[in-house]
């Protein structure tokens, strides 16, 4: 574009004209340097989490109130109902009922997150892994409504798990691979990112085990991805798992929230499917 600038008197009214000219001139430079957003706008863009269940979403919690903070859209998408994560203290029997207060406890979650509300997948908890009617049928479905929902979203990049599935759950596993499928197959828009929460073998090694699970490390040298958090971000992960209430007592979520912290480190550490550059924003 060609600037046709007038010449004025040295007022303030032209000071203004001159700064609205530069501020014209430097926003496309800023929104590149800040990544932008596949429109090209210099918006805070958009994020999508992927998980299984409800709760799985507190892995990476700080990093998702970090960006919804700063104005980014961000969504968690919950694969399965949890129908069949019963604990003993809840006295909610595995089932409808269960499945029901789950899906307050994500809604819960994603408000205190700072989150838009949870897209609920309705799978049927532990029922993504079976051999009839043919072996993956539910992982097809499941492909299926996660594309439909990306090319809704449009987000610039997407969270889901690793291979290893946090602690090897097999519901984390086939999700994270029905994802990271979609994305081998160009099923979603070039361009957006895909990222997998980790940690490093030394974090994990002194770290007490998460709910009694042992987590399973990322070596370092893929980890390239930290996005740092502050104490807002902080309280407002703790509150998101203060939300689901049918999935631990109090002293398990204390418990819970210092293996967090500890694996955490001050920052929440990605690995970026097919790497990438060291860097402290997702997009």
């Amino acid at each position: 574009m060609a600037w046709k600038i007038h010449r004025c008197d040295w007022t303030m009214a032209c000071g203004r004209d001159v700064a609205r000219l530069a501020l014209a001139i430097a926003a496309p430079l800023l929104g590149c340097a800040s990544g932008g957003t596949h429109a090209g706008s210099a918006a805070p863009g958009t994020l999508v989490a992927i998980f299984a269940h409800p709760d799985d979403e507190t892995i990476v919690s700080p990093a998702l109130a970090h960006y919804a903070r700063e104005g980014t859209k961000v969504y968690v998408i919950v694969a399965t109902d949890g129908r069949k994560g019963v604990s003993a203290h809840a006295h909610i029997p595995a089932g409808d009922s269960l499945a029901k207060v789950r899906a307050g406890e994500a809604r819960c979650s994603a408000n205190a997150l700072g989150a838009q509300p949870p897209i609920l997948l309705g799978f049927e908890d532990a029922g993504l892994a079976v051999l009839s009617p043919w072996p993956g049928e539910p992982l097809d479905r499941l492909g299926k409504r996660i594309a439909d929902t990306l090319r809704t979203l449009h987000p610039d990049a997407v969270i889901t798990w690793g291979a290893e599935g946090g602690y090897g759950h097999q519901d984390h596993r086939l999700v994270g691979d029905v994802v990271t499928q979609l994305f081998q197959s160009g099923g979603v828009a070039e361009g957006t990112k895909l990222y997998y929460a980790g940690f490093t073998p030394d974090r994990v090694a002194g770290a007490p085990r998460w709910f009694g699970m042992l987590v399973y490390p990322t070596a370092p040298a893929y980890l390239t991805a930290h996005v740092a958090y502050d104490e807002r971000d902080r309280d407002a992960a703790r509150r998101a798992l203060g939300c689901h209430r049918s999935q631990a007592t109090e002293a398990q979520m204390v418990e819970s929230f210092a293996t967090l912290e500890h694996l955490w480190n001050g920052s929440v550490s990605f690995q970026q499917w097919r790497g990438g550059p060291v860097r402290s924003r997702l997009f």
